[in-house]
């Protein structure tokens, strides 16, 4: 079944016509032929023909009536999003997801404790769920996670408009980042790389997250915020499931700017001659099934370059 095919299935049977509409039309029909026979008596036999022509073409335009005001209060199906990548097997309305599986508004997905999943928003966000996680989609900028933890990176989107996280202890709000956040019982973890994270509880409280912090909030609103690096272990997951990037005719620049977005640090070249290099440097190959780390070693051997990771950035010199 492709795409097309489980759109149709996720729609469902058409809404029926509601039954006072059609017992009004059947009436109107019924009052009308008894009209024309009565006014046509006797009748010959071409005579008796025409009305029946006459009857049956009304007939045929009052369920031509119907069948279009059935066909237009069809529901709508909202594309949220689709997936880039799974990890483990999991199931989204009782299909196995794939690569390019379709969400729709409302589709609960449920990860265990050895699978992951990435996908694509509509507009342009990504979003990755982690092992033993249940989310919801709602919107293009309403996510619910009820349990487990998600990852949204919002670099790409095609929209300023900010994307709403509702949890059990509150809720969150990005401006412009990339931002984890999981649910643990009674606690929410907010871990913020880039940019800023608004979180709101329902007694009142407020938090900002800045960039390079991470908060702890229990239920009354208790919080704690701490410093957090761009290789501390509570990102590591996030790499798991990155989507892969397609070297095959990339130049090194496209690539290095693509690893050192994923791992959340800065670029900075060695010299004006080093990224220039890097932009004629076309690569070949792929790097499918590699992690990060694994990947930026077989694209060394591609195309050599020294490299240099520390304090949030990535130093690199191109021969």
């Amino acid at each position: 079944m492709d795409d097309i095919g489980r759109l149709l299935k996720f729609a469902g049977a058409r809404e029926p016509v509601p039954d006072e509409r059609l017992q009004r039309a059947q009436k109107k029909v019924r009052a009308h032929w008894q009209q024309v026979v009565a006014d046509q008596q006797p009748l010959k036999p071409s005579q008796r023909f025409n009305i029946i022509a006459v009857a049956a073409s009304f007939v045929l335009v009052v369920a031509t009536a119907l069948v279009l005001w059935n066909h237009y209060h069809v529901p709508a199906i909202e594309l949220l999003a689709s997936v880039e990548r799974v990890l483990g097997e999991i199931e989204i309305r009782d299909e196995v997801a794939h690569k390019n599986t379709t969400i729709i508004a409302n589709t609960p997905i449920v990860t265990d404790d050895n699978s992951r999943i990435a996908l694509r928003m509509s507009g342009g966000q990504s979003l990755r769920i982690d092992t033993s996680s249940h989310v919801i989609l709602h919107s293009p900028n309403h996510i619910s996670l009820e349990a487990g933890a998600i990852y949204i990176d919002t670099a790409f989107a095609e929209t300023e408009e900010p994307i709403l996280v509702s949890t059990p202890l509150g809720t969150a709000q990005d401006i412009g980042t990339q931002f984890q956040i999981r649910v643990i019982g009674m606690l929410m973890v907010v871990g913020v790389r880039t940019g800023l994270v608004e979180v709101s509880q329902p007694g009142g409280q407020s938090h900002s997250i800045n960039r390079g912090h991470f908060v702890k909030l229990d239920a009354s609103g208790k919080s704690g915020q701490y410093p957090i690096q761009p290789d501390d272990p509570s990102w590591a997951w996030i790499e798991t499931v990155a989507p892969e990037f397609d070297i095959q005719g990339a130049s090194l620049e496209q690539y290095l700017r693509w690893y050192a977005h994923e791992r959340g640090v800065n670029l900075v070249w060695a010299d004006a001659a080093s990224e220039a290099s890097a932009g004629a440097a076309l690569l070949a190959g792929s790097i499918a099934d590699a992690s990060l780390d694994e990947g930026l070693m077989l694209v060394k051997q591609v195309a050599p370059f020294e490299h240099r990771l520390s304090s949030g950035t990535l130093w690199v010199k191109v021969e």
